[in-house]
């Protein structure tokens, strides 16, 4: 499973079970995902551990009476969490996690995940700026949730079964994040659990999740002040040769925001589009316009290249099935910019010439009103009025063929605005 590990978090991430708002809101828009390494695993390395463990891992769906839906989710939260404290105790006995446990097998071993409202994407290497959330997976977890979200998914299933299915995952992606937090100095991690659940959030951490570990110590010299971003950069140092994506553009550290082996003009463009990547709405407002995934398509160099432009909207939690809207913290939602197509449903499109990508860039940075966005739209959007709508749709099909012919597929313009 971990040398395929992009493939199998694919099969749920994109398939039936991660579709819908009420599925998808689980999880956060962006996030990077790692795995521990099977050698520092108990769960693989210690059998009398398994055997005590592995009862309590059992998963909701098999059993769908409507009528005991919520006796049978608090009978599997609380073997989850029956769980989780045999884990803490296990591991607390063992040595401090350090960077040996993180498998580093292939390119597969780091992932970023995507979501776009109703529906999401996956890839190799750590895309886009450093999330507010990073998961560090054990196999139980990565085992549990391709069984619980795939194998035995039904997609026809009653309701007891989809909301068995979608409150068990939510502990699931709560697990990911605390064994992550197993890393981080033990003094910081309440304040960084406190910043995934705020207010409400609060609420189901006491409700549901199993008391947070904030004494065995970690492996890591990581200080107190922002640990979690320490140690994503020392991640992206450490891990550079396996980073399927390096990401000049969104993380951008001097004057040099583009890929490599681009021509002048093409190079310039991406200089000027990275002004728009990781920036809070609160100093970007056209992003409180924008739709979940806009494709830009750029012509320079005598090619043409595609790129997504993600938003990625900011929850104060994702801890409950239902009133997302009252989550929303507008103001510090971002933008992610990646070269390629990330998504099967874009939202609109923008089509220019390279020379032009730092006229279109400072004319979104200018945008206060709907006005202001409209006259951007009417310069470089593609409606679906205009009058080569097909051409540059079907053009997003050709590129993906091009760059990316065994994951090509036709994308679904059922979702297409018209801003």
């Amino acid at each position: 499973m971990l040398d395929n590990a992009e493939y199998f978090v694919r099969t749920f991430i994109r398939g039936p079970v991660c579709r819908g708002q009420i599925a998808t809101d689980v999880i956060r828009d962006n996030f990077w995902v790692f795995f521990q390494d099977p050698q520092h695993d108990l769960f693989i390395t210690d059998p009398a551990y398994r055997g005590e463990a592995t009862p309590l891992l059992a998963m909701p769906g098999q059993l769908d009476e409507i009528g005991d839906l919520l006796g049978l989710w608090r009978s599997y939260r609380d073997k989850r969490n029956a769980y989780e404290a045999l884990r803490t105790e296990s591991y607390s006995e063992a040595p401090a996690p350090q960077w040996a446990d993180i498998w580093r097998g292939n390119d597969n071993a780091l992932l970023s995940i995507f979501r776009q409202h109703d529906s999401a994407s996956v890839r190799k290497g750590l895309v886009g700026e450093i999330p507010q959330t990073l998961w560090w997976m054990d196999y139980p977890l990565l085992e549990r949730t391709y069984y619980q979200l795939v194998v035995n998914f039904d997609v026809f299933g009653n309701v007891s079964h989809q909301a068995q299915t979608r409150l068990y995952f939510d502990l699931i992606r709560n697990g990911a994040e605390q064994n992550f937090l197993r890393l981080m100095p033990a003094d910081a991690r309440k304040a960084i659990f406190g910043d995934w659940y705020q207010y409400s959030g609060k609420l189901k951490a006491w409700m549901d999740y199993s008391p947070l570990d904030r004494k065995t110590p970690s492996g890591l010299s990581l200080s107190e002040d922002n640990p979690k971003r320490q140690f994503a950069e020392q991640l992206l140092q450490r891990f550079a040769t396996l980073n399927a994506r390096p990401d000049p553009i969104n993380r951008c550290g001097g004057e040099r925001c583009y890929r490599d082996g681009l021509p002048a003009d093409l190079r310039q463009a991406e200089q000027a589009l990275s002004r728009l990547a990781s920036k809070p709405a609160s100093q970007l407002k056209v992003i409180h316009r924008l739709p979940e995934a806009t494709l830009l398509r750029v012509e320079g160099g005598g090619r043409r290249e595609v790129y997504s432009l993600l938003r990625n909207r900011a929850h104060s939690n994702v801890a409950f099935m239902l009133g997302e809207e009252l989550r929303y913290q507008a103001d510090l939602d971002t933008l992610t910019l990646y070269p390629e197509v990330m998504t099967s449903y874009p939202n609109f499109m923008f089509s220019m010439p390279a020379r032009e990508v730092a006229d279109f860039v400072a004319a979104l940075e200018r945008v206060k009103a709907p006005a202001d966005f409209d006259k951007v739209v009417e310069r470089w959007g593609i409606r679906r009025t205009h009058p080569q709508f097909w051409q540059y749709f079907h053009d997003l099909t050709a590129h993906i063929r091009e760059h990316d012919p065994l994951e090509a597929g036709v994308l679904d313009m059922n979702r297409y605005q018209n801003l």
